[in-house]
């Protein structure tokens, strides 16, 4: 990614070394990053400006992301991601339709405002999750799974671009994936370090399923500026975070996102892809499993992380005429 000579400096390993771990992992983003235009670029460093440490780097990225990628609903706008000057990381509109995965961590749900609905719901479909996975409930039960998604969409005021990944990753079998330990699963292969839990205070999450015509349909009923549906993540759709590791720019439309696996100890030999997706309503039907995070993952220290980075360097190195993507950080 072209940088500004402050941010340029700031983004050097030399630099970032005194910080830590985890600084050093999070400005090599940045030179790693090559699905970033240069219109892109110019547009971030100007409302960066010249900053003369890392903490104040971090602090003014967060409030770009704030600006740019997490916009509110009521916005005439969408998030920069999805607009031609991020036309370089879209992806192929062209995909065949297909589903979708996504992990929601709901313990906010269960605060005053929607207490009354979270709880009710999770009482009536934790222990029956079948359920979840019918088209058509009861009346009662139908009732209450929409109310709690009505209400859950009401509380979500950001049209934030939405991180997924394809279920036929996970074998492309939805009974069998939450049939198995998919929580901790999915928080370790899609490399979600931000979820977190303990026995003692479980963090409760929900699987969502739902499928690209979905996304495609939304963008186009929502427009705001949008020209694409899909994007692959870059350094500039979120904060700064050492569990995020740009993938080789390839040609043709299909260069996804690859996620680090919180639990391979070695050198991968295949990646999950992941995506940005447009926005979109969730409606209740996109709900197929309950559970709870109650372990940590294993990369508790930004030098674990950072370790972990260059195993998953070395392993997109070994990936066709990417031998010399990235860096080793010793």
């Amino acid at each position: 990614m072209n940088l500004s000579p402050s941010l340029d400096l700031l983004a050097t390993d030399t630099a970032a070394t005194s910080v830590g771990a985890t600084a050093r992992s999070e400005t090599a983003n940045f030179r790693w990053e090559r699905a970033v235009s240069a219109g892109r670029a110019d547009e971030y460093q100007d409302y960066v400006g010249t900053v003369s440490s890392h903490k104040n780097w971090k602090s003014e990225h967060k409030g770009y992301v704030r600006s740019y990628i997490q916009v509110a609903k009521d916005l005439p706008i969408s998030a920069e991601c999805f607009t031609s000057v991020n036309a370089l990381a879209h992806l192929n509109e062209a995909m065949d339709d297909t589903f979708l995965l996504r992990i929601e961590s709901i313990g906010h749900l269960f605060q005053p405002l929607l207490s009354t609905f979270a709880y009710d719901f999770w009482q009536r479909f934790y222990n029956s999750q079948n359920d979840l996975r019918k088209v058509c409930l009861p009346d009662e039960a139908e009732a209450l799974r929409t109310e709690f998604v009505t209400q859950w969409n009401a509380q979500r005021l950001q049209a934030r671009p939405m991180f997924a990944t394809f279920l036929n990753e996970f074998g492309g079998d939805l009974k069998s994936l939450v049939n198995d330990d998919w929580p901790h699963i999915l928080r370790d292969r899609l490399g979600l370090t931000h979820l977190s839990g303990t026995v003692d205070k479980p963090l409760p999450v929900a699987l969502m399923r739902y499928s690209l015509n979905e996304v495609r349909e939304a963008r186009l009923a929502t427009k705001k500026g949008a020209v694409a549906s899909f994007t692959r993540p870059t350094v500039l759709d979120g904060e700064m975070s050492a569990a995020f590791i740009p993938a080789p720019l390839l040609p043709g439309g299909g260069s996804y996102g690859y996620t680090l696996d919180l639990a391979n100890s070695g050198i991968p030999v295949s990646f999950t892809p992941e995506l940005l997706t447009f926005p979109i309503d969730y409606q209740p039907t996109h709900i197929k499993a309950l559970g709870f995070i109650s372990k940590p993952h294993a990369l508790q220290d930004g030098q674990a992380l950072l370790e972990a980075r260059n195993r998953h360097v070395q392993g997109l190195q070994t990936l066709s005429d990417c031998s010399d993507f990235g860096e080793v950080l010793v």
